[in-house]
Formats: C-alpha cells, sequence, structure tokens
C-alpha cells in the first residue's frame, strides 16, 4: 500500500486559503460503510475490535459482522460464499441509513438515480456513482433474521476511512457532495459551493497533492479522495452470472484516529499483528489485516 505523502486537510485548507466546506442542507442521513470480503471473517472480525470497532450484529460463529466506529461502520463478509464472485481482500464502497426509502428521496431530489427494493431482513438499494458505478445502499437492519445482535460500543476516537481512488476530484466531491460528504463538513463550518467557491478552490489544491478527505456529519464517517494507485482498480466487475449488474466502486479500508499511534501500534503488535509507524511527511500506522491486505491508520485532524 503506498503512503500518503500529502499533507493533512487543515493544511491543504489553509493552502488554498479555503474555509471547509459545510454539509448540504437536506442531505441524506448515510453513514460510510464499506464491504470487506475476507478468506477468513472471524479473522477480519477480531482484527476490527482490535482496532477500536466493536460488533452490532454478527453470525454467531462470526462468520459474518457488521461493525461500528466512532464514526462510520464496516461489513465482513465472507469471499467464498459471494454472490457476485469478490475476491477475498476487495473491498466494496456501501452506505448505510436509518431507511432506505428515506435516503432515496433526499437523493433523488439531488439529482442521483436510486434503486430501491425489498429483501427479507429489509429494504435495501443501489445509488448510482457518476459513471453509472453502483453503491449498494444498506438499510440499517432491525429485524436481526437469525443473526445475533450486540451492544455496540466503539472507541469514538476511531473514525472509518474508505478511501476511493479517483481521476478527477472536482466530479467524484461534487458527487460524494449530494451523498453529505464534504471538506471539512464534520466540523460544521460555513463554506461556499458552486464554481469559483472556497470549496472548489480546496479542491483544486487538494487534487494537485493527491489527497481530498471528504467528511459526513456527525458520524457518518470519512470517504477519501486519492490519485490512481498503480494495480489498484476503481470499479469491479460481479460474475457473469449476474450480468445485469452494474460495476462497484472498490476502495481501500483505512481509518483515522485520535489514540496515539505509538499506543496502538504497541497493543497491536502484542496481538500478533504485524504494525509499525511510519515517519515522513505524512505520519501513518501500516498493519497488515489476515488477509494480507496492509491498512493504514493516520491521525485524525
Amino acid at each position: 500500500m503506498t503512503p500518503r505523502t500529502t499533507p493533512d486537510p487543515a493544511a491543504l485548507a489553509a493552502e488554498a486559503g479555503a474555509a471547509p466546506a459545510s454539509t448540504p442542507v437536506g442531505a441524506p442521513d448515510l453513514t460510510v460503510f464499506p464491504l470487506r470480503f475476507t478468506a477468513d471473517p472471524r479473522a477480519m472480525i477480531a482484527f476490527l475490535v482490535e482496532l477500536g470497532m466493536a460488533r452490532r450484529i454478527t453470525a454467531g460463529d462470526d462468520g459474518f459482522g457488521e461493525l461500528r466506529a466512532g464514526a462510520g461502520a464496516v461489513m465482513v463478509h465472507a469471499a467464498s460464499t459471494s454472490a457476485t464472485g469478490a475476491r477475498s481482500g476487495t473491498t466494496d464502497l456501501c452506505m448505510a441509513a436509518p431507511s432506505a426509502d428515506g435516503a432515496a428521496e433526499a437523493l433523488e431530489r439531488a439529482g442521483i438515480e436510486v434503486t430501491v427494493w425489498d429483501e427479507s431482513y429489509g429494504r435495501q438499494g443501489m445509488i448510482t456513482g457518476p459513471d453509472g458505478e453502483g453503491v449498494s445502499l444498506n438499510e440499517d437492519q432491525e429485524d436481526l433474521y437469525g443473526y445475533e445482535g450486540h451492544d455496540a460500543s466503539p472507541d469514538p476516537r476511531l473514525h472509518v476511512c474508505a478511501v476511493l481512488s479517483s481521476e478527477d476530484f472536482g466530479r467524484d466531491a461534487r458527487w460524494l457532495g449530494r451523498l453529505g460528504f464534504g471538506p471539512g463538513a464534520a466540523d460544521g463550518a460555513e463554506g461556499e459551493d458552486g464554481p469559483g467557491g472556497r470549496a472548489d478552490e480546496e479542491i483544486a489544491a487538494a487534487e494537485h497533492h493527491g489527497w481530498l478527505e471528504l467528511h459526513g456529519p456527525g458520524s457518518a464517517g470519512i470517504i477519501g479522495l486519492h490519485a490512481p494507485m498503480a494495480g489498484r482498480e476503481r470499479t469491479r466487475r460481479a460474475s457473469p452470472e449476474m450480468p445485469d449488474l452494474p460495476p462497484t466502486l472498490q476502495v481501500r479500508l483505512g481509518f483515522e484516529t485520535s489514540e496515539d499511534l505509538g499506543a496502538l501500534g504497541e497493543r497491536l503488535r502484542a496481538a500478533g499483528y504485524d504494525a509499525r509507524l511510519v515517519e515522513g511527511a505524512v505520519r501513518a500506522l501500516h498493519v497488515l489485516d489476515p488477509d494480507g491486505i496492509e491498512v493504514e491508520i493516520h491521525p485524525l485532524p
């Protein structure tokens, strides 16, 4: 995994002379909810718990899991039972909402196409991305449908960051802005939208450096735009048996935390994980997850 070599968002905003943009009024109530396919769900869930996430819903044997962080969430699914043919170590960009229909209405008002349908465990949908890609919309599951519920008490310092490869920060930031994610939105600061506004200046500065953080409100989590990286595809196709499904936006699973990175690294190494602190232009903790994929944990600004 390529370490970031960019300043933090506050530095980018200062360089651009920009104030962070606010979350759009009437934005849908969405939470970042990456779907991680893995060869070993139990091991992946245990790893995420060690980071500071907490189980919310699992299969009784931890063969499947939904986990919450202080901000954002992660779903863990066995690659071997993926209906779409996902490979181990891949991560789909998904969103969670209290109401799929309510989120769809807000998204459609913002000009984003959404399809919603019934599943046995509740309502689910598909958000259409900027180039027709699919982003799953998952309604918060109230009927456990045979799964096991947990009293989730995550570490409030830990935030999920879904890292999306982008060749056009402006286009992707505008699209994600309609989902409720913007530069500095978590701070509730005032900003300006539209051509020539402060947000556009910040996005232009961030694209020059190859990194832009887009925060959702409250505990929604973070989506990071990263310059394209060799060997990392932006989308994946479903198995040939599902030709009607659109290509799915892919992300790299990452985190930000206000916990001391040195202390977190010591805790992870004591639990048997290969974690190392990288010092440089950007300070980050790098750790191999159970699938051998490097996860980066950065300081929360």
